[in-house]
């Protein structure tokens, strides 16, 4: 660390303070504090919204340099206009996202904002929330508001889909039959039209595979866009990841990399592929990449509550000596562990035994108690099993 560093702070540091300040000057703001570790603003409104300002899309916005744009910037983050009141006026307003699951359940001065933003699961570690569309920015809807509306949730959802219905059927027509491999890059660079929320939308899905006569993939490598492929090979498939991963990389909110498809029902999942396909590797990467990011946002929330139950095991990303990838999690002894989803569970005994064990023979022997308040997903568990359960374990150790 250089001299000045020393005493002036780092860029980063010095930018996230001179946010504070400002953030701290708002009538509306109760409380707020800077995570120098997380480089992310807390902060409670006087209406008692809880939520988390990540500085790193500013930073790179900005590149790092305070002026008046970048103030304005965060007066129209923390203190967006007013949304219209009433349910006939927001409703043609609304608009579905996606976000990777956990989106804004944050603890901020003992006020818990997993229960006050609408969201729910719609992929593997991503979640649909919906949006107020307003002139310069979003709004993203509360529980609260939903009381104030008179409405419920699947009329929320259902009215904010049906809002896309026009460019739903618009981009019908970038989809023909065609020869090769074609990749389509629906782009929403200013984040104005939602083409990235289209797969949400009922029918569409179904609508493409109809029209170009086979199974697209879909990339959702960052919040806002999407690339479409048409004609994939399986030998084309490595090449086109690598191009969503650097999408991913250079985004300023990333999403994911994984490869998605539609399955008999129209709807979207996760391209699964066996282990011998070309892109087996490649795949495997962004999946776990994705969990355990979600997983990570949510273990330090998690942690972070005053209440918290038991231990809250993190996820690991391991990548073997022979280049495989897999994801591991710990079960301690003699306490309640909130365990993330993973390929393999890894049991530390009072004894110093340590071993590891596939989370499916893990399943096979011993109930997980899906804890479906969480999501990502967590299964409660606690003691380890009895000493003959265990026996039969150290036999499937791997």
């Amino acid at each position: 660390m250089s001299f000045l560093r020393g005493v002036f702070g780092s860029p980063r540091n010095r930018f996230g303070k001179k946010i504070l300040e400002q953030v701290r000057g708002y009538d509306a703001v109760e409380f707020a504090q800077f995570d120098v570790e997380a480089f992310e603003i807390a902060y409670r409104l006087t209406n008692g919204y809880a939520a988390k300002l990540n500085l790193d899309t500013l930073y790179r916005r900005f590149d790092g340099k305070i002026s008046a744009e970048l103030f304005e910037a965060v007066d129209t983050l923390l203190l967006p206009p007013d949304a219209p009141e009433g349910w006939d006026e927001v409703s043609p307003k609304l608009r579905p996202v996606l976000r990777r699951a956990g989106y804004g359940a944050v603890q901020v001065a003992g006020v818990n904002g997993r229960d006050l933003v609408l969201t729910r699961p719609a992929l593997p570690y991503l979640s649909e929330l919906v949006v107020i569309d307003l002139p310069s920015t979003v709004q993203f809807v509360t529980r609260q508001d939903l009381s104030r509306w008179g409405v419920d949730d699947e009329q929320v959802y259902a009215v904010a889909h049906a809002n896309l219905t026009e460019l739903a059927m618009s981009t019908l027509t970038a989809f023909d039959p065609g020869q090769g491999v074609r990749v389509l890059d629906f782009a929403d660079d200013a984040g104005e039209n939602y083409v990235g929320s289209l797969p949400l939308v009922g029918g569409w899905l179904a609508g493409v595979r109809t029209r170009t006569g086979g199974t697209p993939l879909f990339f959702l490598p960052g919040h806002l866009g999407m690339l479409v492929v048409l004609g994939a090979t399986p030998e084309a498939l490595p090449q086109l990841l690598a191009l969503a991963a650097e999408r991913h990389e250079a985004a300023l909110r990333p999403l994911s990399a994984v490869p998605y498809t539609v399955d008999d029902n129209g709807d979207l999942m996760p391209l699964r592929v066996d282990e011998d396909h070309p892109a087996y590797a490649e795949i495997r990467h962004a999946q776990a990449q994705l969990a355990v990011g979600a997983y990570r946002s949510q273990t330090e929330k998690l942690r972070a509550e005053d209440d918290r139950e038991g231990a809250i095991m993190e996820l690991l990303h391991v990548r073997a000596p022979d280049g495989s990838e897999y994801t591991m999690t710990s079960w301690t002894d003699g306490t309640t562990n909130l365990l993330p989803a993973a390929d393999f569970i890894c049991f530390v005994t009072g004894e110093g035994d340590v071993f590891r064990v596939a989370w499916d023979d893990v399943s096979g022997l011993v109930p997980l108690e899906l804890a479906d308040e969480y999501d990502p997903p967590r299964f409660r568990v606690h003691d380890h099993p009895p000493a003959e359960v265990m026996t039969q374990l150290r036999g499937l150790a791997r």
